[in-house]
C-alpha cells in the first residue's frame, strides 16, 4: 500500500483483483499510508508516514515528507481517490489511522509531526473544525454520545494527556493527566462504562467518567 490501494477477494483462497487499483500517491514530496478504516463504501486513511522510525518520545518534529499530510478516501466500488489537507504543512507524519463517524458525516484526521488535529465532511470532505493538539494514538469514538477520545502531549512537562472531544464542534469536553512520560501510538480501548484504557509504551491507565454526586 506504498503507493497504491490493493483490492484482494476471499473465496477459500486470498487473490489479487487485478481489476482495483487507486493510486493515492500522486504529489511531489508524498509518503505512504497507514492503517484502512472501512466504512460509508470507503476506505479511510492518513498519509505521510515516512519518519515515523525517528520517534523519540514524541513524533512531533520528525516528519520527512514536503507535501503535507491528508486525509485519503478511496470509494470502495469505483476507485475513486479524495484528500484532504490536514493542515497544510510540510514535515506531517502518523502513524495510525483515522476516525469515522457515519451517523454524524464526520471524519477526524490528524497530523502527528505538527500536531494538528482536523474534522471533515463524509461527503465533501469540506473541513469542520481545526485544533492544535499533539496526538499520536489510535482514535476512540463512543457512538451514541458523539465523544472522541484523543491524547495530548504536553512536552513541557512531560505528560500525556487524555482529551475528550465533541467529534462534531472539536469542542474540547474533558482532559486528564494520565502519568505517561512519553507520546503514546498505541492502541487504547473503551471499558464497560463511560471508561477507557489507555496503553502505552510505560503505563497502563484507566479513566473514567466520575458522577458528580460522587465527586
Amino acid at each position: 500500500m506504498t503507493r497504491a490501494c490493493l483490492r484482494v477477494r476471499w473465496d477459500g483462497l486470498l487473490s489479487l483483483d487485478d481489476a482495483f487499483s487507486a493510486r493515492y500517491r500522486t504529489l511531489e514530496g508524498q509518503t505512504y499510508g497507514w492503517d484502512c478504516v472501512l466504512a460509508a463504501g470507503a476506505a479511510w486513511f492518513l498519509d505521510n508516514g515516512d519518519g515515523s522510525e525517528q520517534y523519540t518520545g514524541t513524533l512531533r518534529g520528525h516528519g520527512q515528507s514536503t507535501a503535507p499530510l491528508h486525509l485519503v478516501r478511496v470509494d470502495l466500488t469505483s476507485g475513486a481517490v479524495a484528500m484532504s489537507e490536514i493542515c497544510g504543512l510540510p514535515g506531517g507524519l502518523v502513524a495510525n489511522p483515522p476516525v469515522v463517524d457515519e451517523r454524524r458525516r464526520v471524519a477526524v484526521g490528524y497530523d502527528t509531526g505538527n500536531g494538528r488535529m482536523a474534522a471533515f465532511d463524509l461527503d465533501d470532505l469540506t473541513p469542520r473544525w481545526q485544533r492544535e493538539q499533539d496526538h499520536g494514538s489510535h482514535l476512540i469514538l463512543f457512538a451514541d454520545t458523539g465523544e472522541l477520545v484523543t491524547n495530548d502531549f504536553d512536552s513541557s512537562r512531560g505528560v500525556e494527556q487524555v482529551v475528550v472531544l465533541d467529534i462534531v464542534t472539536g469542542t474540547e469536553l474533558a482532559r486528564v493527566d494520565h502519568r505517561e512520560p512519553v507520546q503514546s501510538v498505541l492502541f487504547p480501548t473503551p471499558g464497560f462504562d463511560r471508561d477507557v484504557y489507555v496503553c502505552s509504551f510505560t503505563t497502563v491507565s484507566r479513566l473514567a467518567v466520575v458522577p458528580p454526586w460522587l465527586l
